[in-house]
């Protein structure tokens, strides 16, 4: 199955709250990412050295791999939203499946789930 994962997720309460914190939450992730991307050794090393302090297998050409698929899913501009933003037709049809196979009952309205950014005005 398809299913998109490591999304960042917050709840609605937080976000209301502090819109701007989330925001810059997101900001500051994606700017890791574009780090890790423009610096692929660097970022090899980090996560090899966690890897291994934390006894977990460790193969660099896996995790090469690896990075190399997020840049695939995050970086291309959608023509819809931002970098890294949870397409609607992907989110849909996340929920539709794990429906089909009696995982949930319902899924959000996929407005209601995703970000926006006039969440501290409501």
């Amino acid at each position: 199955m398809n299913f998109l994962e490591d999304g960042i997720y917050t709840m609605e309460k937080t976000l209301r709250k502090d819109p701007a914190l989330a925001e810059a939450f997101v900001d500051a992730s994606l700017e890791g990412w574009r780090y890790a991307f423009d610096h692929p050794d660097e970022a090899l090393d980090i996560v090899i050295k966690h890897m291994r302090e934390a006894h977990l297998p460790a193969n660099r050409s896996h995790q090469k791999w690896m990075l190399e698929r997020m840049r695939d899913l995050m970086m291309p501009v959608n023509p819809l939203g931002r970098v890294g933003q949870l397409m609607k037709r992907d989110y849909e049809d996340v929920g539709r499946a794990m429906q089909k196979h009696g995982l949930i009952r319902s899924y959000p309205d996929y407005n209601a789930f995703v970000w926006r950014a006039d969440a501290g005005k409501k």
